[in-house]
């Protein structure tokens, strides 16, 4: 199964229009966290990618050692990694697997896992801005996945 057959599965499943991809690659919101979905150049590996914002520059060194230490052995990421965006300044976290391990349903597990990762960190990043404590994860809402849950971007 290619790709695209597993973005149409992944579509039907949600409930939305088939999602165009721009430039190779499919966008979504679940719940208010964008993220991106696209393959590799060979084809063989599909890329989930999403971007958490910077916190405040007092709180950049305490969520940066958070960020460092939750991607030792992909610990704190959901088996995502973390990297900055040299145009923005956002931190990315990515999520890869090989494309002839899944099918629609653990296609499904897997956007479902990245988008619960990427909302947890977005709300890490947005209690570091806020003052607190980066190292300690903050109560974030798990985005919902459903008819109504997710759109496309």
């Amino acid at each position: 199964m290619d790709l695209e057959q597993l973005i149409a599965a992944f579509d039907s499943e949600v409930g939305l229009e088939q999602t165009p991809a721009e430039d190779g690659v499919w966008k979504f919101s679940a719940d208010g966290h964008v993220f991106g979905v696209m393959a590799d150049d060979s084809g063989e590996n599909v890329f989930l990618f999403g971007e958490v914002p910077a916190p405040s520059q007092d709180s950049e060194e305490a969520f940066r050692k958070a960020v460092l230490e939750a991607n030792f052995f992909m610990r704190g990421t959901g088996g995502a990694v973390f990297s900055i965006n040299p145009e923005t300044g956002a931190y990315t976290l990515v999520k890869s697997e090989r494309l002839d391990r899944l099918d629609p349903k653990s296609f499904f597990d897997l956007v479902e896992k990245f988008v619960n990762t990427l909302a947890t960190w977005k709300g890490i990043s947005g209690a570091a801005q806020a003052g607190a404590d980066a190292s300690a994860p903050a109560e974030v809402e798990s985005p919902e996945f459903g008819r109504l849950g997710l759109m496309q971007v």
